[in-house]
């Protein structure tokens, strides 16, 4: 049996999500945040950081666009280790060209270096530009 329907869908009020559960549609606002987390960030952003000294010092405030993660790069010119953190612990060793952190917060000011030789540092990059 087949059944033949004419009519249209002027406005939508409610959709179900996974749960079967009444949600708000997608409006123009919403659908326009997602596709900006989820787009690729225009530029990039490229620093280095070096230390005044052998004591710990917070990274730069640099906001990473949501959804890109940032690289903390040693810098080929160091002369010892760099170690990254928090403001009480930096537990995280790069020792050598090549070795890199990837950071996935909002911004690299959550993060701390400690270096063995003033002057050494770090190296920062992520996509879209400051």
């Amino acid at each position: 049996m087949t059944i033949a329907t004419n009519g249209k869908v002027e406005r939508i009020n409610v959709v179900q999500d996974d749960d079967g559960q009444d949600q708000a549609p997608s409006n123009e606002k919403r659908q326009k945040q997602i596709q900006h987390a989820l787009g690729n960030p225009t530029g990039a952003t490229i620093r280095t950081y070096t230390t005044g000294g052998t004591a710990v010092e917070q990274l730069p405030d640099l906001s990473i666009p949501d959804g890109v993660t940032a690289l903390v790069v040693y810098l080929p010119a160091n002369s010892g280790d760099v170690f990254l953190g928090d403001a009480d612990d930096q537990f995280i060793p790069l020792t050598d060209a090549g070795h890199v952190f990837e950071w996935e917060g909002a911004t690299t000011a959550a993060l701390h270096i400690r270096t063995n030789t003033a002057g050494d540092g770090v190296g920062i990059i992520f996509e879209g530009a400051q």
